[in-house]
């Protein structure tokens, strides 16, 4: 985008009283290679290209969007969505000044040093494998997923006109088995990502993480229904993660927190966890699944401690529900694109490492269960209820795995469960997901170490405990 007309397209927006104005600009590439049913399902490349104007004045905020990028159709926008405001000129848009990008997640490998020939073959591998396990597997889906994209931000905030850029790029695959014997069917699934390249292929492996995801949905056709009541669960590392994010990360959002709709609103520097609980959103983390450079208001990330020894530190803030909060933005400020208006998001979230191992954890609980992995879950964040369905649940008795069961689902409130963890594992691993809330679906990574609940409420088809 030219500097000069991104200048005119501000000052437009400026003419009638906002104290902000904001263009967003996004180029976007999206490639998908899926394999279903042993054939080639999908090779399709999609283009996201647009730009989106905001303003705001005062508690006041007005969105609009266009993928007309001339001067004549923005400038347009820009003076549509001003006569929201009926007041006089206070600010005019500067010299347009780039802020330096530290370019921290850029790709070792481009998308076009690999074919889509190659592509396909890559996941056949996968593929082969899971077939091979079984033959109750009745189905191998393999696909994988890769964006490429570019984001020009120009802002005129708090008097301040400045310009933004950045890339991103994500690559991830995903293998998925399905078992079938006498009419019921099993689900296994393995779905790594990061945001980089192509190189991410050779840092992950495909054909083991398949195999194993043959393996679990096999294993789950002979496991018995779960069974229910409350008792204590073993939360597993990596995607286990997504329950602090449905339950306690998006009532920690500033859209929840700025509206008092919260159970954590108004209660910073409060007691709302055990003391072995610290919760980090961080969005600098080296080709994180959530990483940006800067926020899609063009705010450098950062490391966000939400939580600290169980003490309530921090939420995410945008810079217009920190308006509400008066608070300045945390630079976790996100939207799927130029069609949607930003608001605060997560991008790696996760609950730090502890000190006991999970062997110890197992070894202290005397009965409950071990949810390895989850299939997803939400939240009310207004209640803050949430309920998850696991993916790979174990029975544990007198310290020991004992048997597979059928999936388990969780249900409780996230502050009731906060203070009931009562050990955190030394095993901190993140997970690639996607989250979907007000400004669309964006790549938000989830984690944690293993670690337990000492009580939650499970509901199973087995009996009752």
């Amino acid at each position: 985008m030219n500097s000069e007309i991104a200048k005119k397209v501000l000052d437009a927006g400026l003419a009638t009283g906002a104290d902000f104005a904001e263009l967003y600009v996004q180029n976007k590439t999206q490639r998908a290679v899926d394999l279903n049913y042993k054939r080639v399902d999908n090779v399709a490349t999609q283009l996201i290209y647009g730009a989106g104007v905001r303003l705001m004045c005062g508690l006041q905020q007005v969105y609009g969007y266009t993928s007309d990028l001339s001067e004549s159709s923005l400038v347009a926008l820009a003076e549509k969505l001003a006569a929201s405001f009926d007041g006089k000129r206070k600010l005019n848009a500067g010299e347009l000044k780039e802020v330096k990008n530290p370019d921290k997640h850029a790709p070792a490998k481009e998308a076009d040093t690999m074919t889509t020939e190659e592509r396909i073959e890559y996941l056949k591998r996968g593929e082969k494998v899971i077939y091979e396990t079984s033959p109750l597997i009745v189905n191998a889906r393999c696909s994988m997923n890769e964006t490429d994209e570019y984001v020009e931000i120009f802002t005129v905030k708090e008097g301040v006109s400045r310009t933004v850029r950045d890339r991103r790029v994500h690559t991830r695959v995903t293998a998925t088995a399905i078992a079938s014997r006498d009419g019921a069917f099993e689900v296994g699934m393995f779905s790594p990502g990061l945001s980089k390249g192509v190189e991410f292929l050779s840092d992950i492996d495909y054909v083991k993480g398949a195999k194993e995801a043959a393996e679990d949905a096999v294993a789950l056709l002979d496991a018995p229904e779960c069974p229910s009541g409350v008792m204590p669960v073993i939360i597993g590392n990596k995607f286990g993660g997504v329950l602090f994010h449905e339950a306690c990360g998006h009532p920690l959002e500033g859209t929840a927190i700025s509206h008092n709709s919260s159970p954590f609103a108004g209660k910073l520097g409060q007691k709302i966890a055990s003391d072995i609980v610290t919760a980090i959103d961080d969005g600098t983390l080296d080709h994180g699944w959530g990483s940006e450079n800067f926020d899609d208001e063009g705010e450098p990330s950062t490391r966000n401690v939400l939580i600290e020894n169980g003490v309530l530190k921090s939420y995410m803030v945008d810079t217009f529900d920190g308006r509400r909060m008066n608070m300045k933005s945390t630079g976790a400020c996100r939207r799927e694109s130029y069609k949607y208006m930003p608001t605060t998001r997560m991008t790696n979230t996760y609950i730090a490492s502890g000190k006991s191992t999970p062997e110890e954890i197992i070894k202290a609980t005397k009965y409950g269960l071990y949810c390895v992995s989850f299939n997803g879950g939400s939240v009310d964040p207004t209640t803050d209820k949430f309920n998850f369905t696991s993916a790979k649940t174990y029975v544990v008795k007198d310290g020991k795995l004992d048997h597979l069961v059928k999936q388990a689902c969780l249900v409780g409130f996230g502050y009731e469960i906060l203070p009931k963890i009562d050990m955190v594992g030394n095993d901190a691993e993140l997970s690639a997901g996607m989250c979907g809330a007000a400004s669309g679906s964006v790549c938000a990574a989830v984690g944690q170490p293993t670690l337990r609940v000492a009580e939650m409420t499970v509901g199973g088809k087995g009996e009752t405990v």
